[in-house]
C-alpha cells in the first residue's frame, strides 16, 4: 500500500506540475486574456498546407483593425521558437500571425520559394481586423531570407522588413523598396564563420554600401538610422551582444527588434520596449516539462505493477562489472561519459559528406543525430566485445548477467517478453504523448525550452517515425550493454543506493561530455570570434547540441530506471528509443 501511494504522490504532482505550468504559458501568452492564440492553417498558391500561430489582441476588431507582424522562424525550427517575439508583439496590440516554413512544424512541402510566407501575407491581408496597409514582415536566420522577399514583394504594404540573425545576402536587394533593419549579434556564430570573425566584415562589402546608400568611403557605422521610415528609404545595422540561437532569448536584441516595429507602425498598446515578460511563459514551459517527465516516470512505475506488465520484473541478476574503484572501472566511466562527445562531431558531419536525405528523410540536423548515434553504437558495441571476452565472460557474463535473457533462470530469450516490453513502451510513452496533447491544444503551441523542442508527431512525419526509431535502437542497446562493465543497472541496491547511482550515472553518460562540449564552443566564439567546427556546418551541429541535451537525457534516465525495475534491457530500451524518435521526427525540418 505504502508503494501504492508513493506512486500516485507521484502521478498526482505530475498532474499539478503540467497543470500549473499550462496556467503560467497560457497566461502570459493571452496577455491575462487579452490576446487571443489559436493555431490556423491555410494554403499556398500551390495548394500546399501552411500552419501558424495567430495573435489576435481584444483591441484589434473590424471596426479598429490593428497593425500586424509576421514572423517566421530559423532553419530546421517552427513556429513556437518565436514565442518571445510573438507575445511582446501581441502585447502591445498588434495582430501577429508566426508561421511555419515548408516542410517544419506543420507545414507541408511546397516549392513555393517564400516558404509560406505569401501565403501568411494573404491570410493577413484577408482578414478584417488587420490594417492593410500596416504590415512588418521578419524572420530569424533563413526565415529572414523568406520574409525579405515578402516585403520586397508587398513594399506598398509592408512598413519595414526586420532580418534576425541574417545579412541580405541571398536575397535581391535592388529591388526592395521599404525600410529595412538588420539586427546580427556581435557573437552570431553563423554569421562569424561567413565574416572572418569580426560581424562587421558582413557589412563592409558592395552589397550593404549600396543597399544603405552609402559611397565607397563611408563606413557604416552600428546602430544609425540611414534614411528615413516616413518615406520608406530606413536603413539600420544592429549587432546586440548576442549569439545566433540567443537571438530567441536575448533581451537587449529583442528590445531593439520592439523598437524597430513601433518605429515603423504605431503600437496599439504602447509599452516601452524593455519592458518584456516572454521569460514568464518560458518558466511555464519548464514547468510543463518537468511534469510530463514525471508523469513518464509515473506511468511506469504505476503499469509495472499491474497483473499485466508485472510480469516484465525478472529476478536480480548477479553483477559482473569490473571491481568498483578499479582502474578498469574507471576507464570505463570515463569511455562511457565522454565517448558520445568526442565522436560527436565526426558523426554529424557525415550527414554533410554524404547525401542520405533520399534514405533518411528529415533535414541534416536530425540526420547528423542519426548517424552520430550509429556511429558511437559501433565503437560502444566494440568495446564491450572487449571487456566481455577479456573481462565480462571469466567472471560469468552471460544473457542473464547482461540483461538479454527473458526467462527468470536460464538464458533464454522469449519473443512474447520482448513484445509485451515493446507494449509497455507504447503504453508510457502514449500516456505521456496524451498529456502532452492536452497542452498543447490548450496553449496553441509546442513545449521549448530555448532550442529544445517538443512537438506533436504531424501525419506528415509519422511514415519517417520507424525509420528513426530503428536507426536509434543499436545506440542504447549497446550503451546499455556497455554498462554492464561498471555494473550499472544490476549494481548493489541496498537502501535504493543502486537505483540512485544507476540514475545519475545514467543522466551523466553522454550529456556531461555533450553539456561540456557546447560550452567550450560557446565560450571560443564569444571570447575570440572564432568558430570551432567550421567545415561541413559542424558548427550548426555543436550550436544544436543544447536541442538533443534534454531528450538525450530523458531517454538515458527512463532507460536506467525502467531496467533496474524489470532486471531485463527490453522494456527500458523500447521506452528510451520510442521517446527519442518522438522528439527526433517532430521538432527537426524535413528535407
Amino acid at each position: 500500500m505504502k508503494r501504492w501511494n508513493k506512486r500516485l504522490v507521484m502521478l498526482a504532482a505530475a498532474i499539478l506540475l503540467m497543470t500549473a505550468g499550462t496556467l503560467l504559458n497560457v497566461a502570459i501568452s493571452t496577455n491575462g486574456g487579452n490576446v487571443k492564440v489559436r493555431r490556423v492553417t491555410y494554403s499556398d498558391s500551390y495548394g500546399n498546407m501552411v500552419s501558424g500561430i495567430l495573435y489576435i489582441p481584444r483591441t484589434a476588431t473590424r471596426e479598429t483593425p490593428a497593425p500586424a507582424v509576421l514572423t517566421n522562424h530559423g532553419g530546421g525550427a517552427s513556429a513556437e521558437a518565436q514565442s518571445s517575439y510573438n507575445v511582446e508583439l501581441a502585447r502591445r496590440g498588434y495582430v501577429v500571425l508566426s508561421w511555419d516554413a515548408s516542410n517544419s512544424g506543420s507545414s507541408e512541402a511546397s516549392p513555393d520559394e517564400t516558404h509560406g510566407g505569401e501565403a501568411s501575407y494573404a491570410f493577413l491581408q484577408s482578414v478584417d481586423y488587420v490594417q492593410k496597409d500596416q504590415l512588418i514582415t521578419s524572420g530569424h536566420s533563413m526565415g529572414g531570407v523568406y520574409s525579405f522577399m515578402v516585403a520586397g514583394n508587398h513594399p506598398d504594404h509592408v512598413k519595414a522588413e526586420i532580418a534576425v540573425g541574417m545579412n541580405p545576402g541571398m536575397n535581391d536587394t535592388e529591388n526592395f523598396h521599404t525600410n529595412y533593419v538588420c539586427i546580427i549579434g556581435k557573437h552570431d556564430e553563423s554569421n562569424l564563420v561567413r565574416s572572418d570573425g569580426n560581424i562587421l566584415n558582413t557589412a563592409h562589402n558592395e552589397l550593404y554600401h549600396n543597399f544603405f546608400g552609402l559611397s565607397d568611403d563611408e563606413t557604416l557605422e552600428v546602430g544609425t538610422l540611414y534614411g528615413s521610415f516616413e518615406e520608406g528609404t530606413a536603413r539600420i545595422f544592429y549587432m546586440p551582444n548576442s549569439s545566433h540561437a540567443g537571438a530567441m532569448v536575448n533581451r537587449e536584441l529583442l528590445a531593439q527588434y520592439l523598437e524597430t516595429v513601433m518605429t515603423a507602425t504605431t503600437a496599439p498598446n504602447p509599452i516601452t520596449a524593455s519592458d518584456q515578460v516572454w521569460m514568464f511563459k518560458d518558466i511555464g514551459m519548464i514547468i510543463q516539462f518537468s511534469g510530463l517527465i514525471l508523469l513518464l516516470f509515473a506511468s511506469a512505475s504505476l503499469l509495472l505493477c499491474t497483473k499485466l506488465f508485472s510480469a516484465l520484473i525478472l529476478p536480480a541478476r548477479r553483477p559482473v562489472g569490473f571491481q568498483r574503484n578499479s582502474l578498469m572501472w574507471w576507464i570505463s566511466i570515463l569511455l562511457l561519459l565522454f565517448l558520445p562527445a568526442v565522436l560527436f562531431i565526426p558523426g554529424t558531419t557525415l550527414a554533410q559528406k554524404f547525401d542520405v536525405t533520399s534514405i533518411l528523410k528529415l533535414d541534416n540536423t536530425a540526420n547528423g543525430f542519426a548517424l552520430w548515434s550509429l556511429v558511437t553504437a559501433c565503437i560502444v558495441l566494440l568495446l564491450f566485445l572487449l571487456y566481455h571476452y577479456l573481462y565480462g565472460k571469466k567472471v560469468g557474463g552471460n544473457l542473464m548477467t547482461y540483461g538479454l535473457s527473458t526467462a527468470e533462470n536460464e538464458n533464454r530469450v522469449h519473443i512474447a517478453y520482448i513484445l509485451k516490453a515493446l507494449l509497455f513502451a507504447c503504453c508510457i510513452v502514449g500516456i505521456t504523448y496524451a498529456a502532452y496533447l492536452l497542452m498543447y491544444y490548450i496553449t496553441g503551441g509546442d513545449i521549448h525550452i530555448w532550442l529544445a523542442s517538443i512537438r506533436p508527431v504531424t501525419y506528415i512525419r509519422m511514415p519517417y517515425y520507424p525509420v528513426y526509431f530503428f536507426l536509434q535502437i543499436p545506440f542504447f542497446l549497446f550503451s546499455t550493454l556497455a554498462g554492464r562493465s561498471i555494473s550499472l543497472n544490476n549494481g548493489e541496491r541496498t537502501k535504493g543506493s543502486g537505483m540512485r547511482n544507476s540514475m545519475i550515472l545514467s543522466l551523466l553518460f553522454g550529456v556531461l561530455g555533450l553539456g561540456l562540449l557546447f560550452l567550450v564552443f560557446n565560450i571560443v566564439f564569444r571570447t575570440t570570434g572564432t568558430v570551432l567546427f567550421p567545415k561541413n556546418r559542424g558548427y550548426i551541429y555543436a550550436g544544436a547540441i543544447f536541442s538533443m541535451i534534454p531528450a538525450f537525457a530523458v531517454s538515458n534516465t527512463i532507460n536506467c530506471y525502467i531496467t533496474n525495475k524489470t532486471n531485463s534491457i527490453y522494456a527500458g530500451l523500447f521506452s528510451a528509443v520510442m521517446w527519442s524518435t518522438w522528439i527526433m521526427t517532430a521538432a527537426n525540418a524535413i528535407a
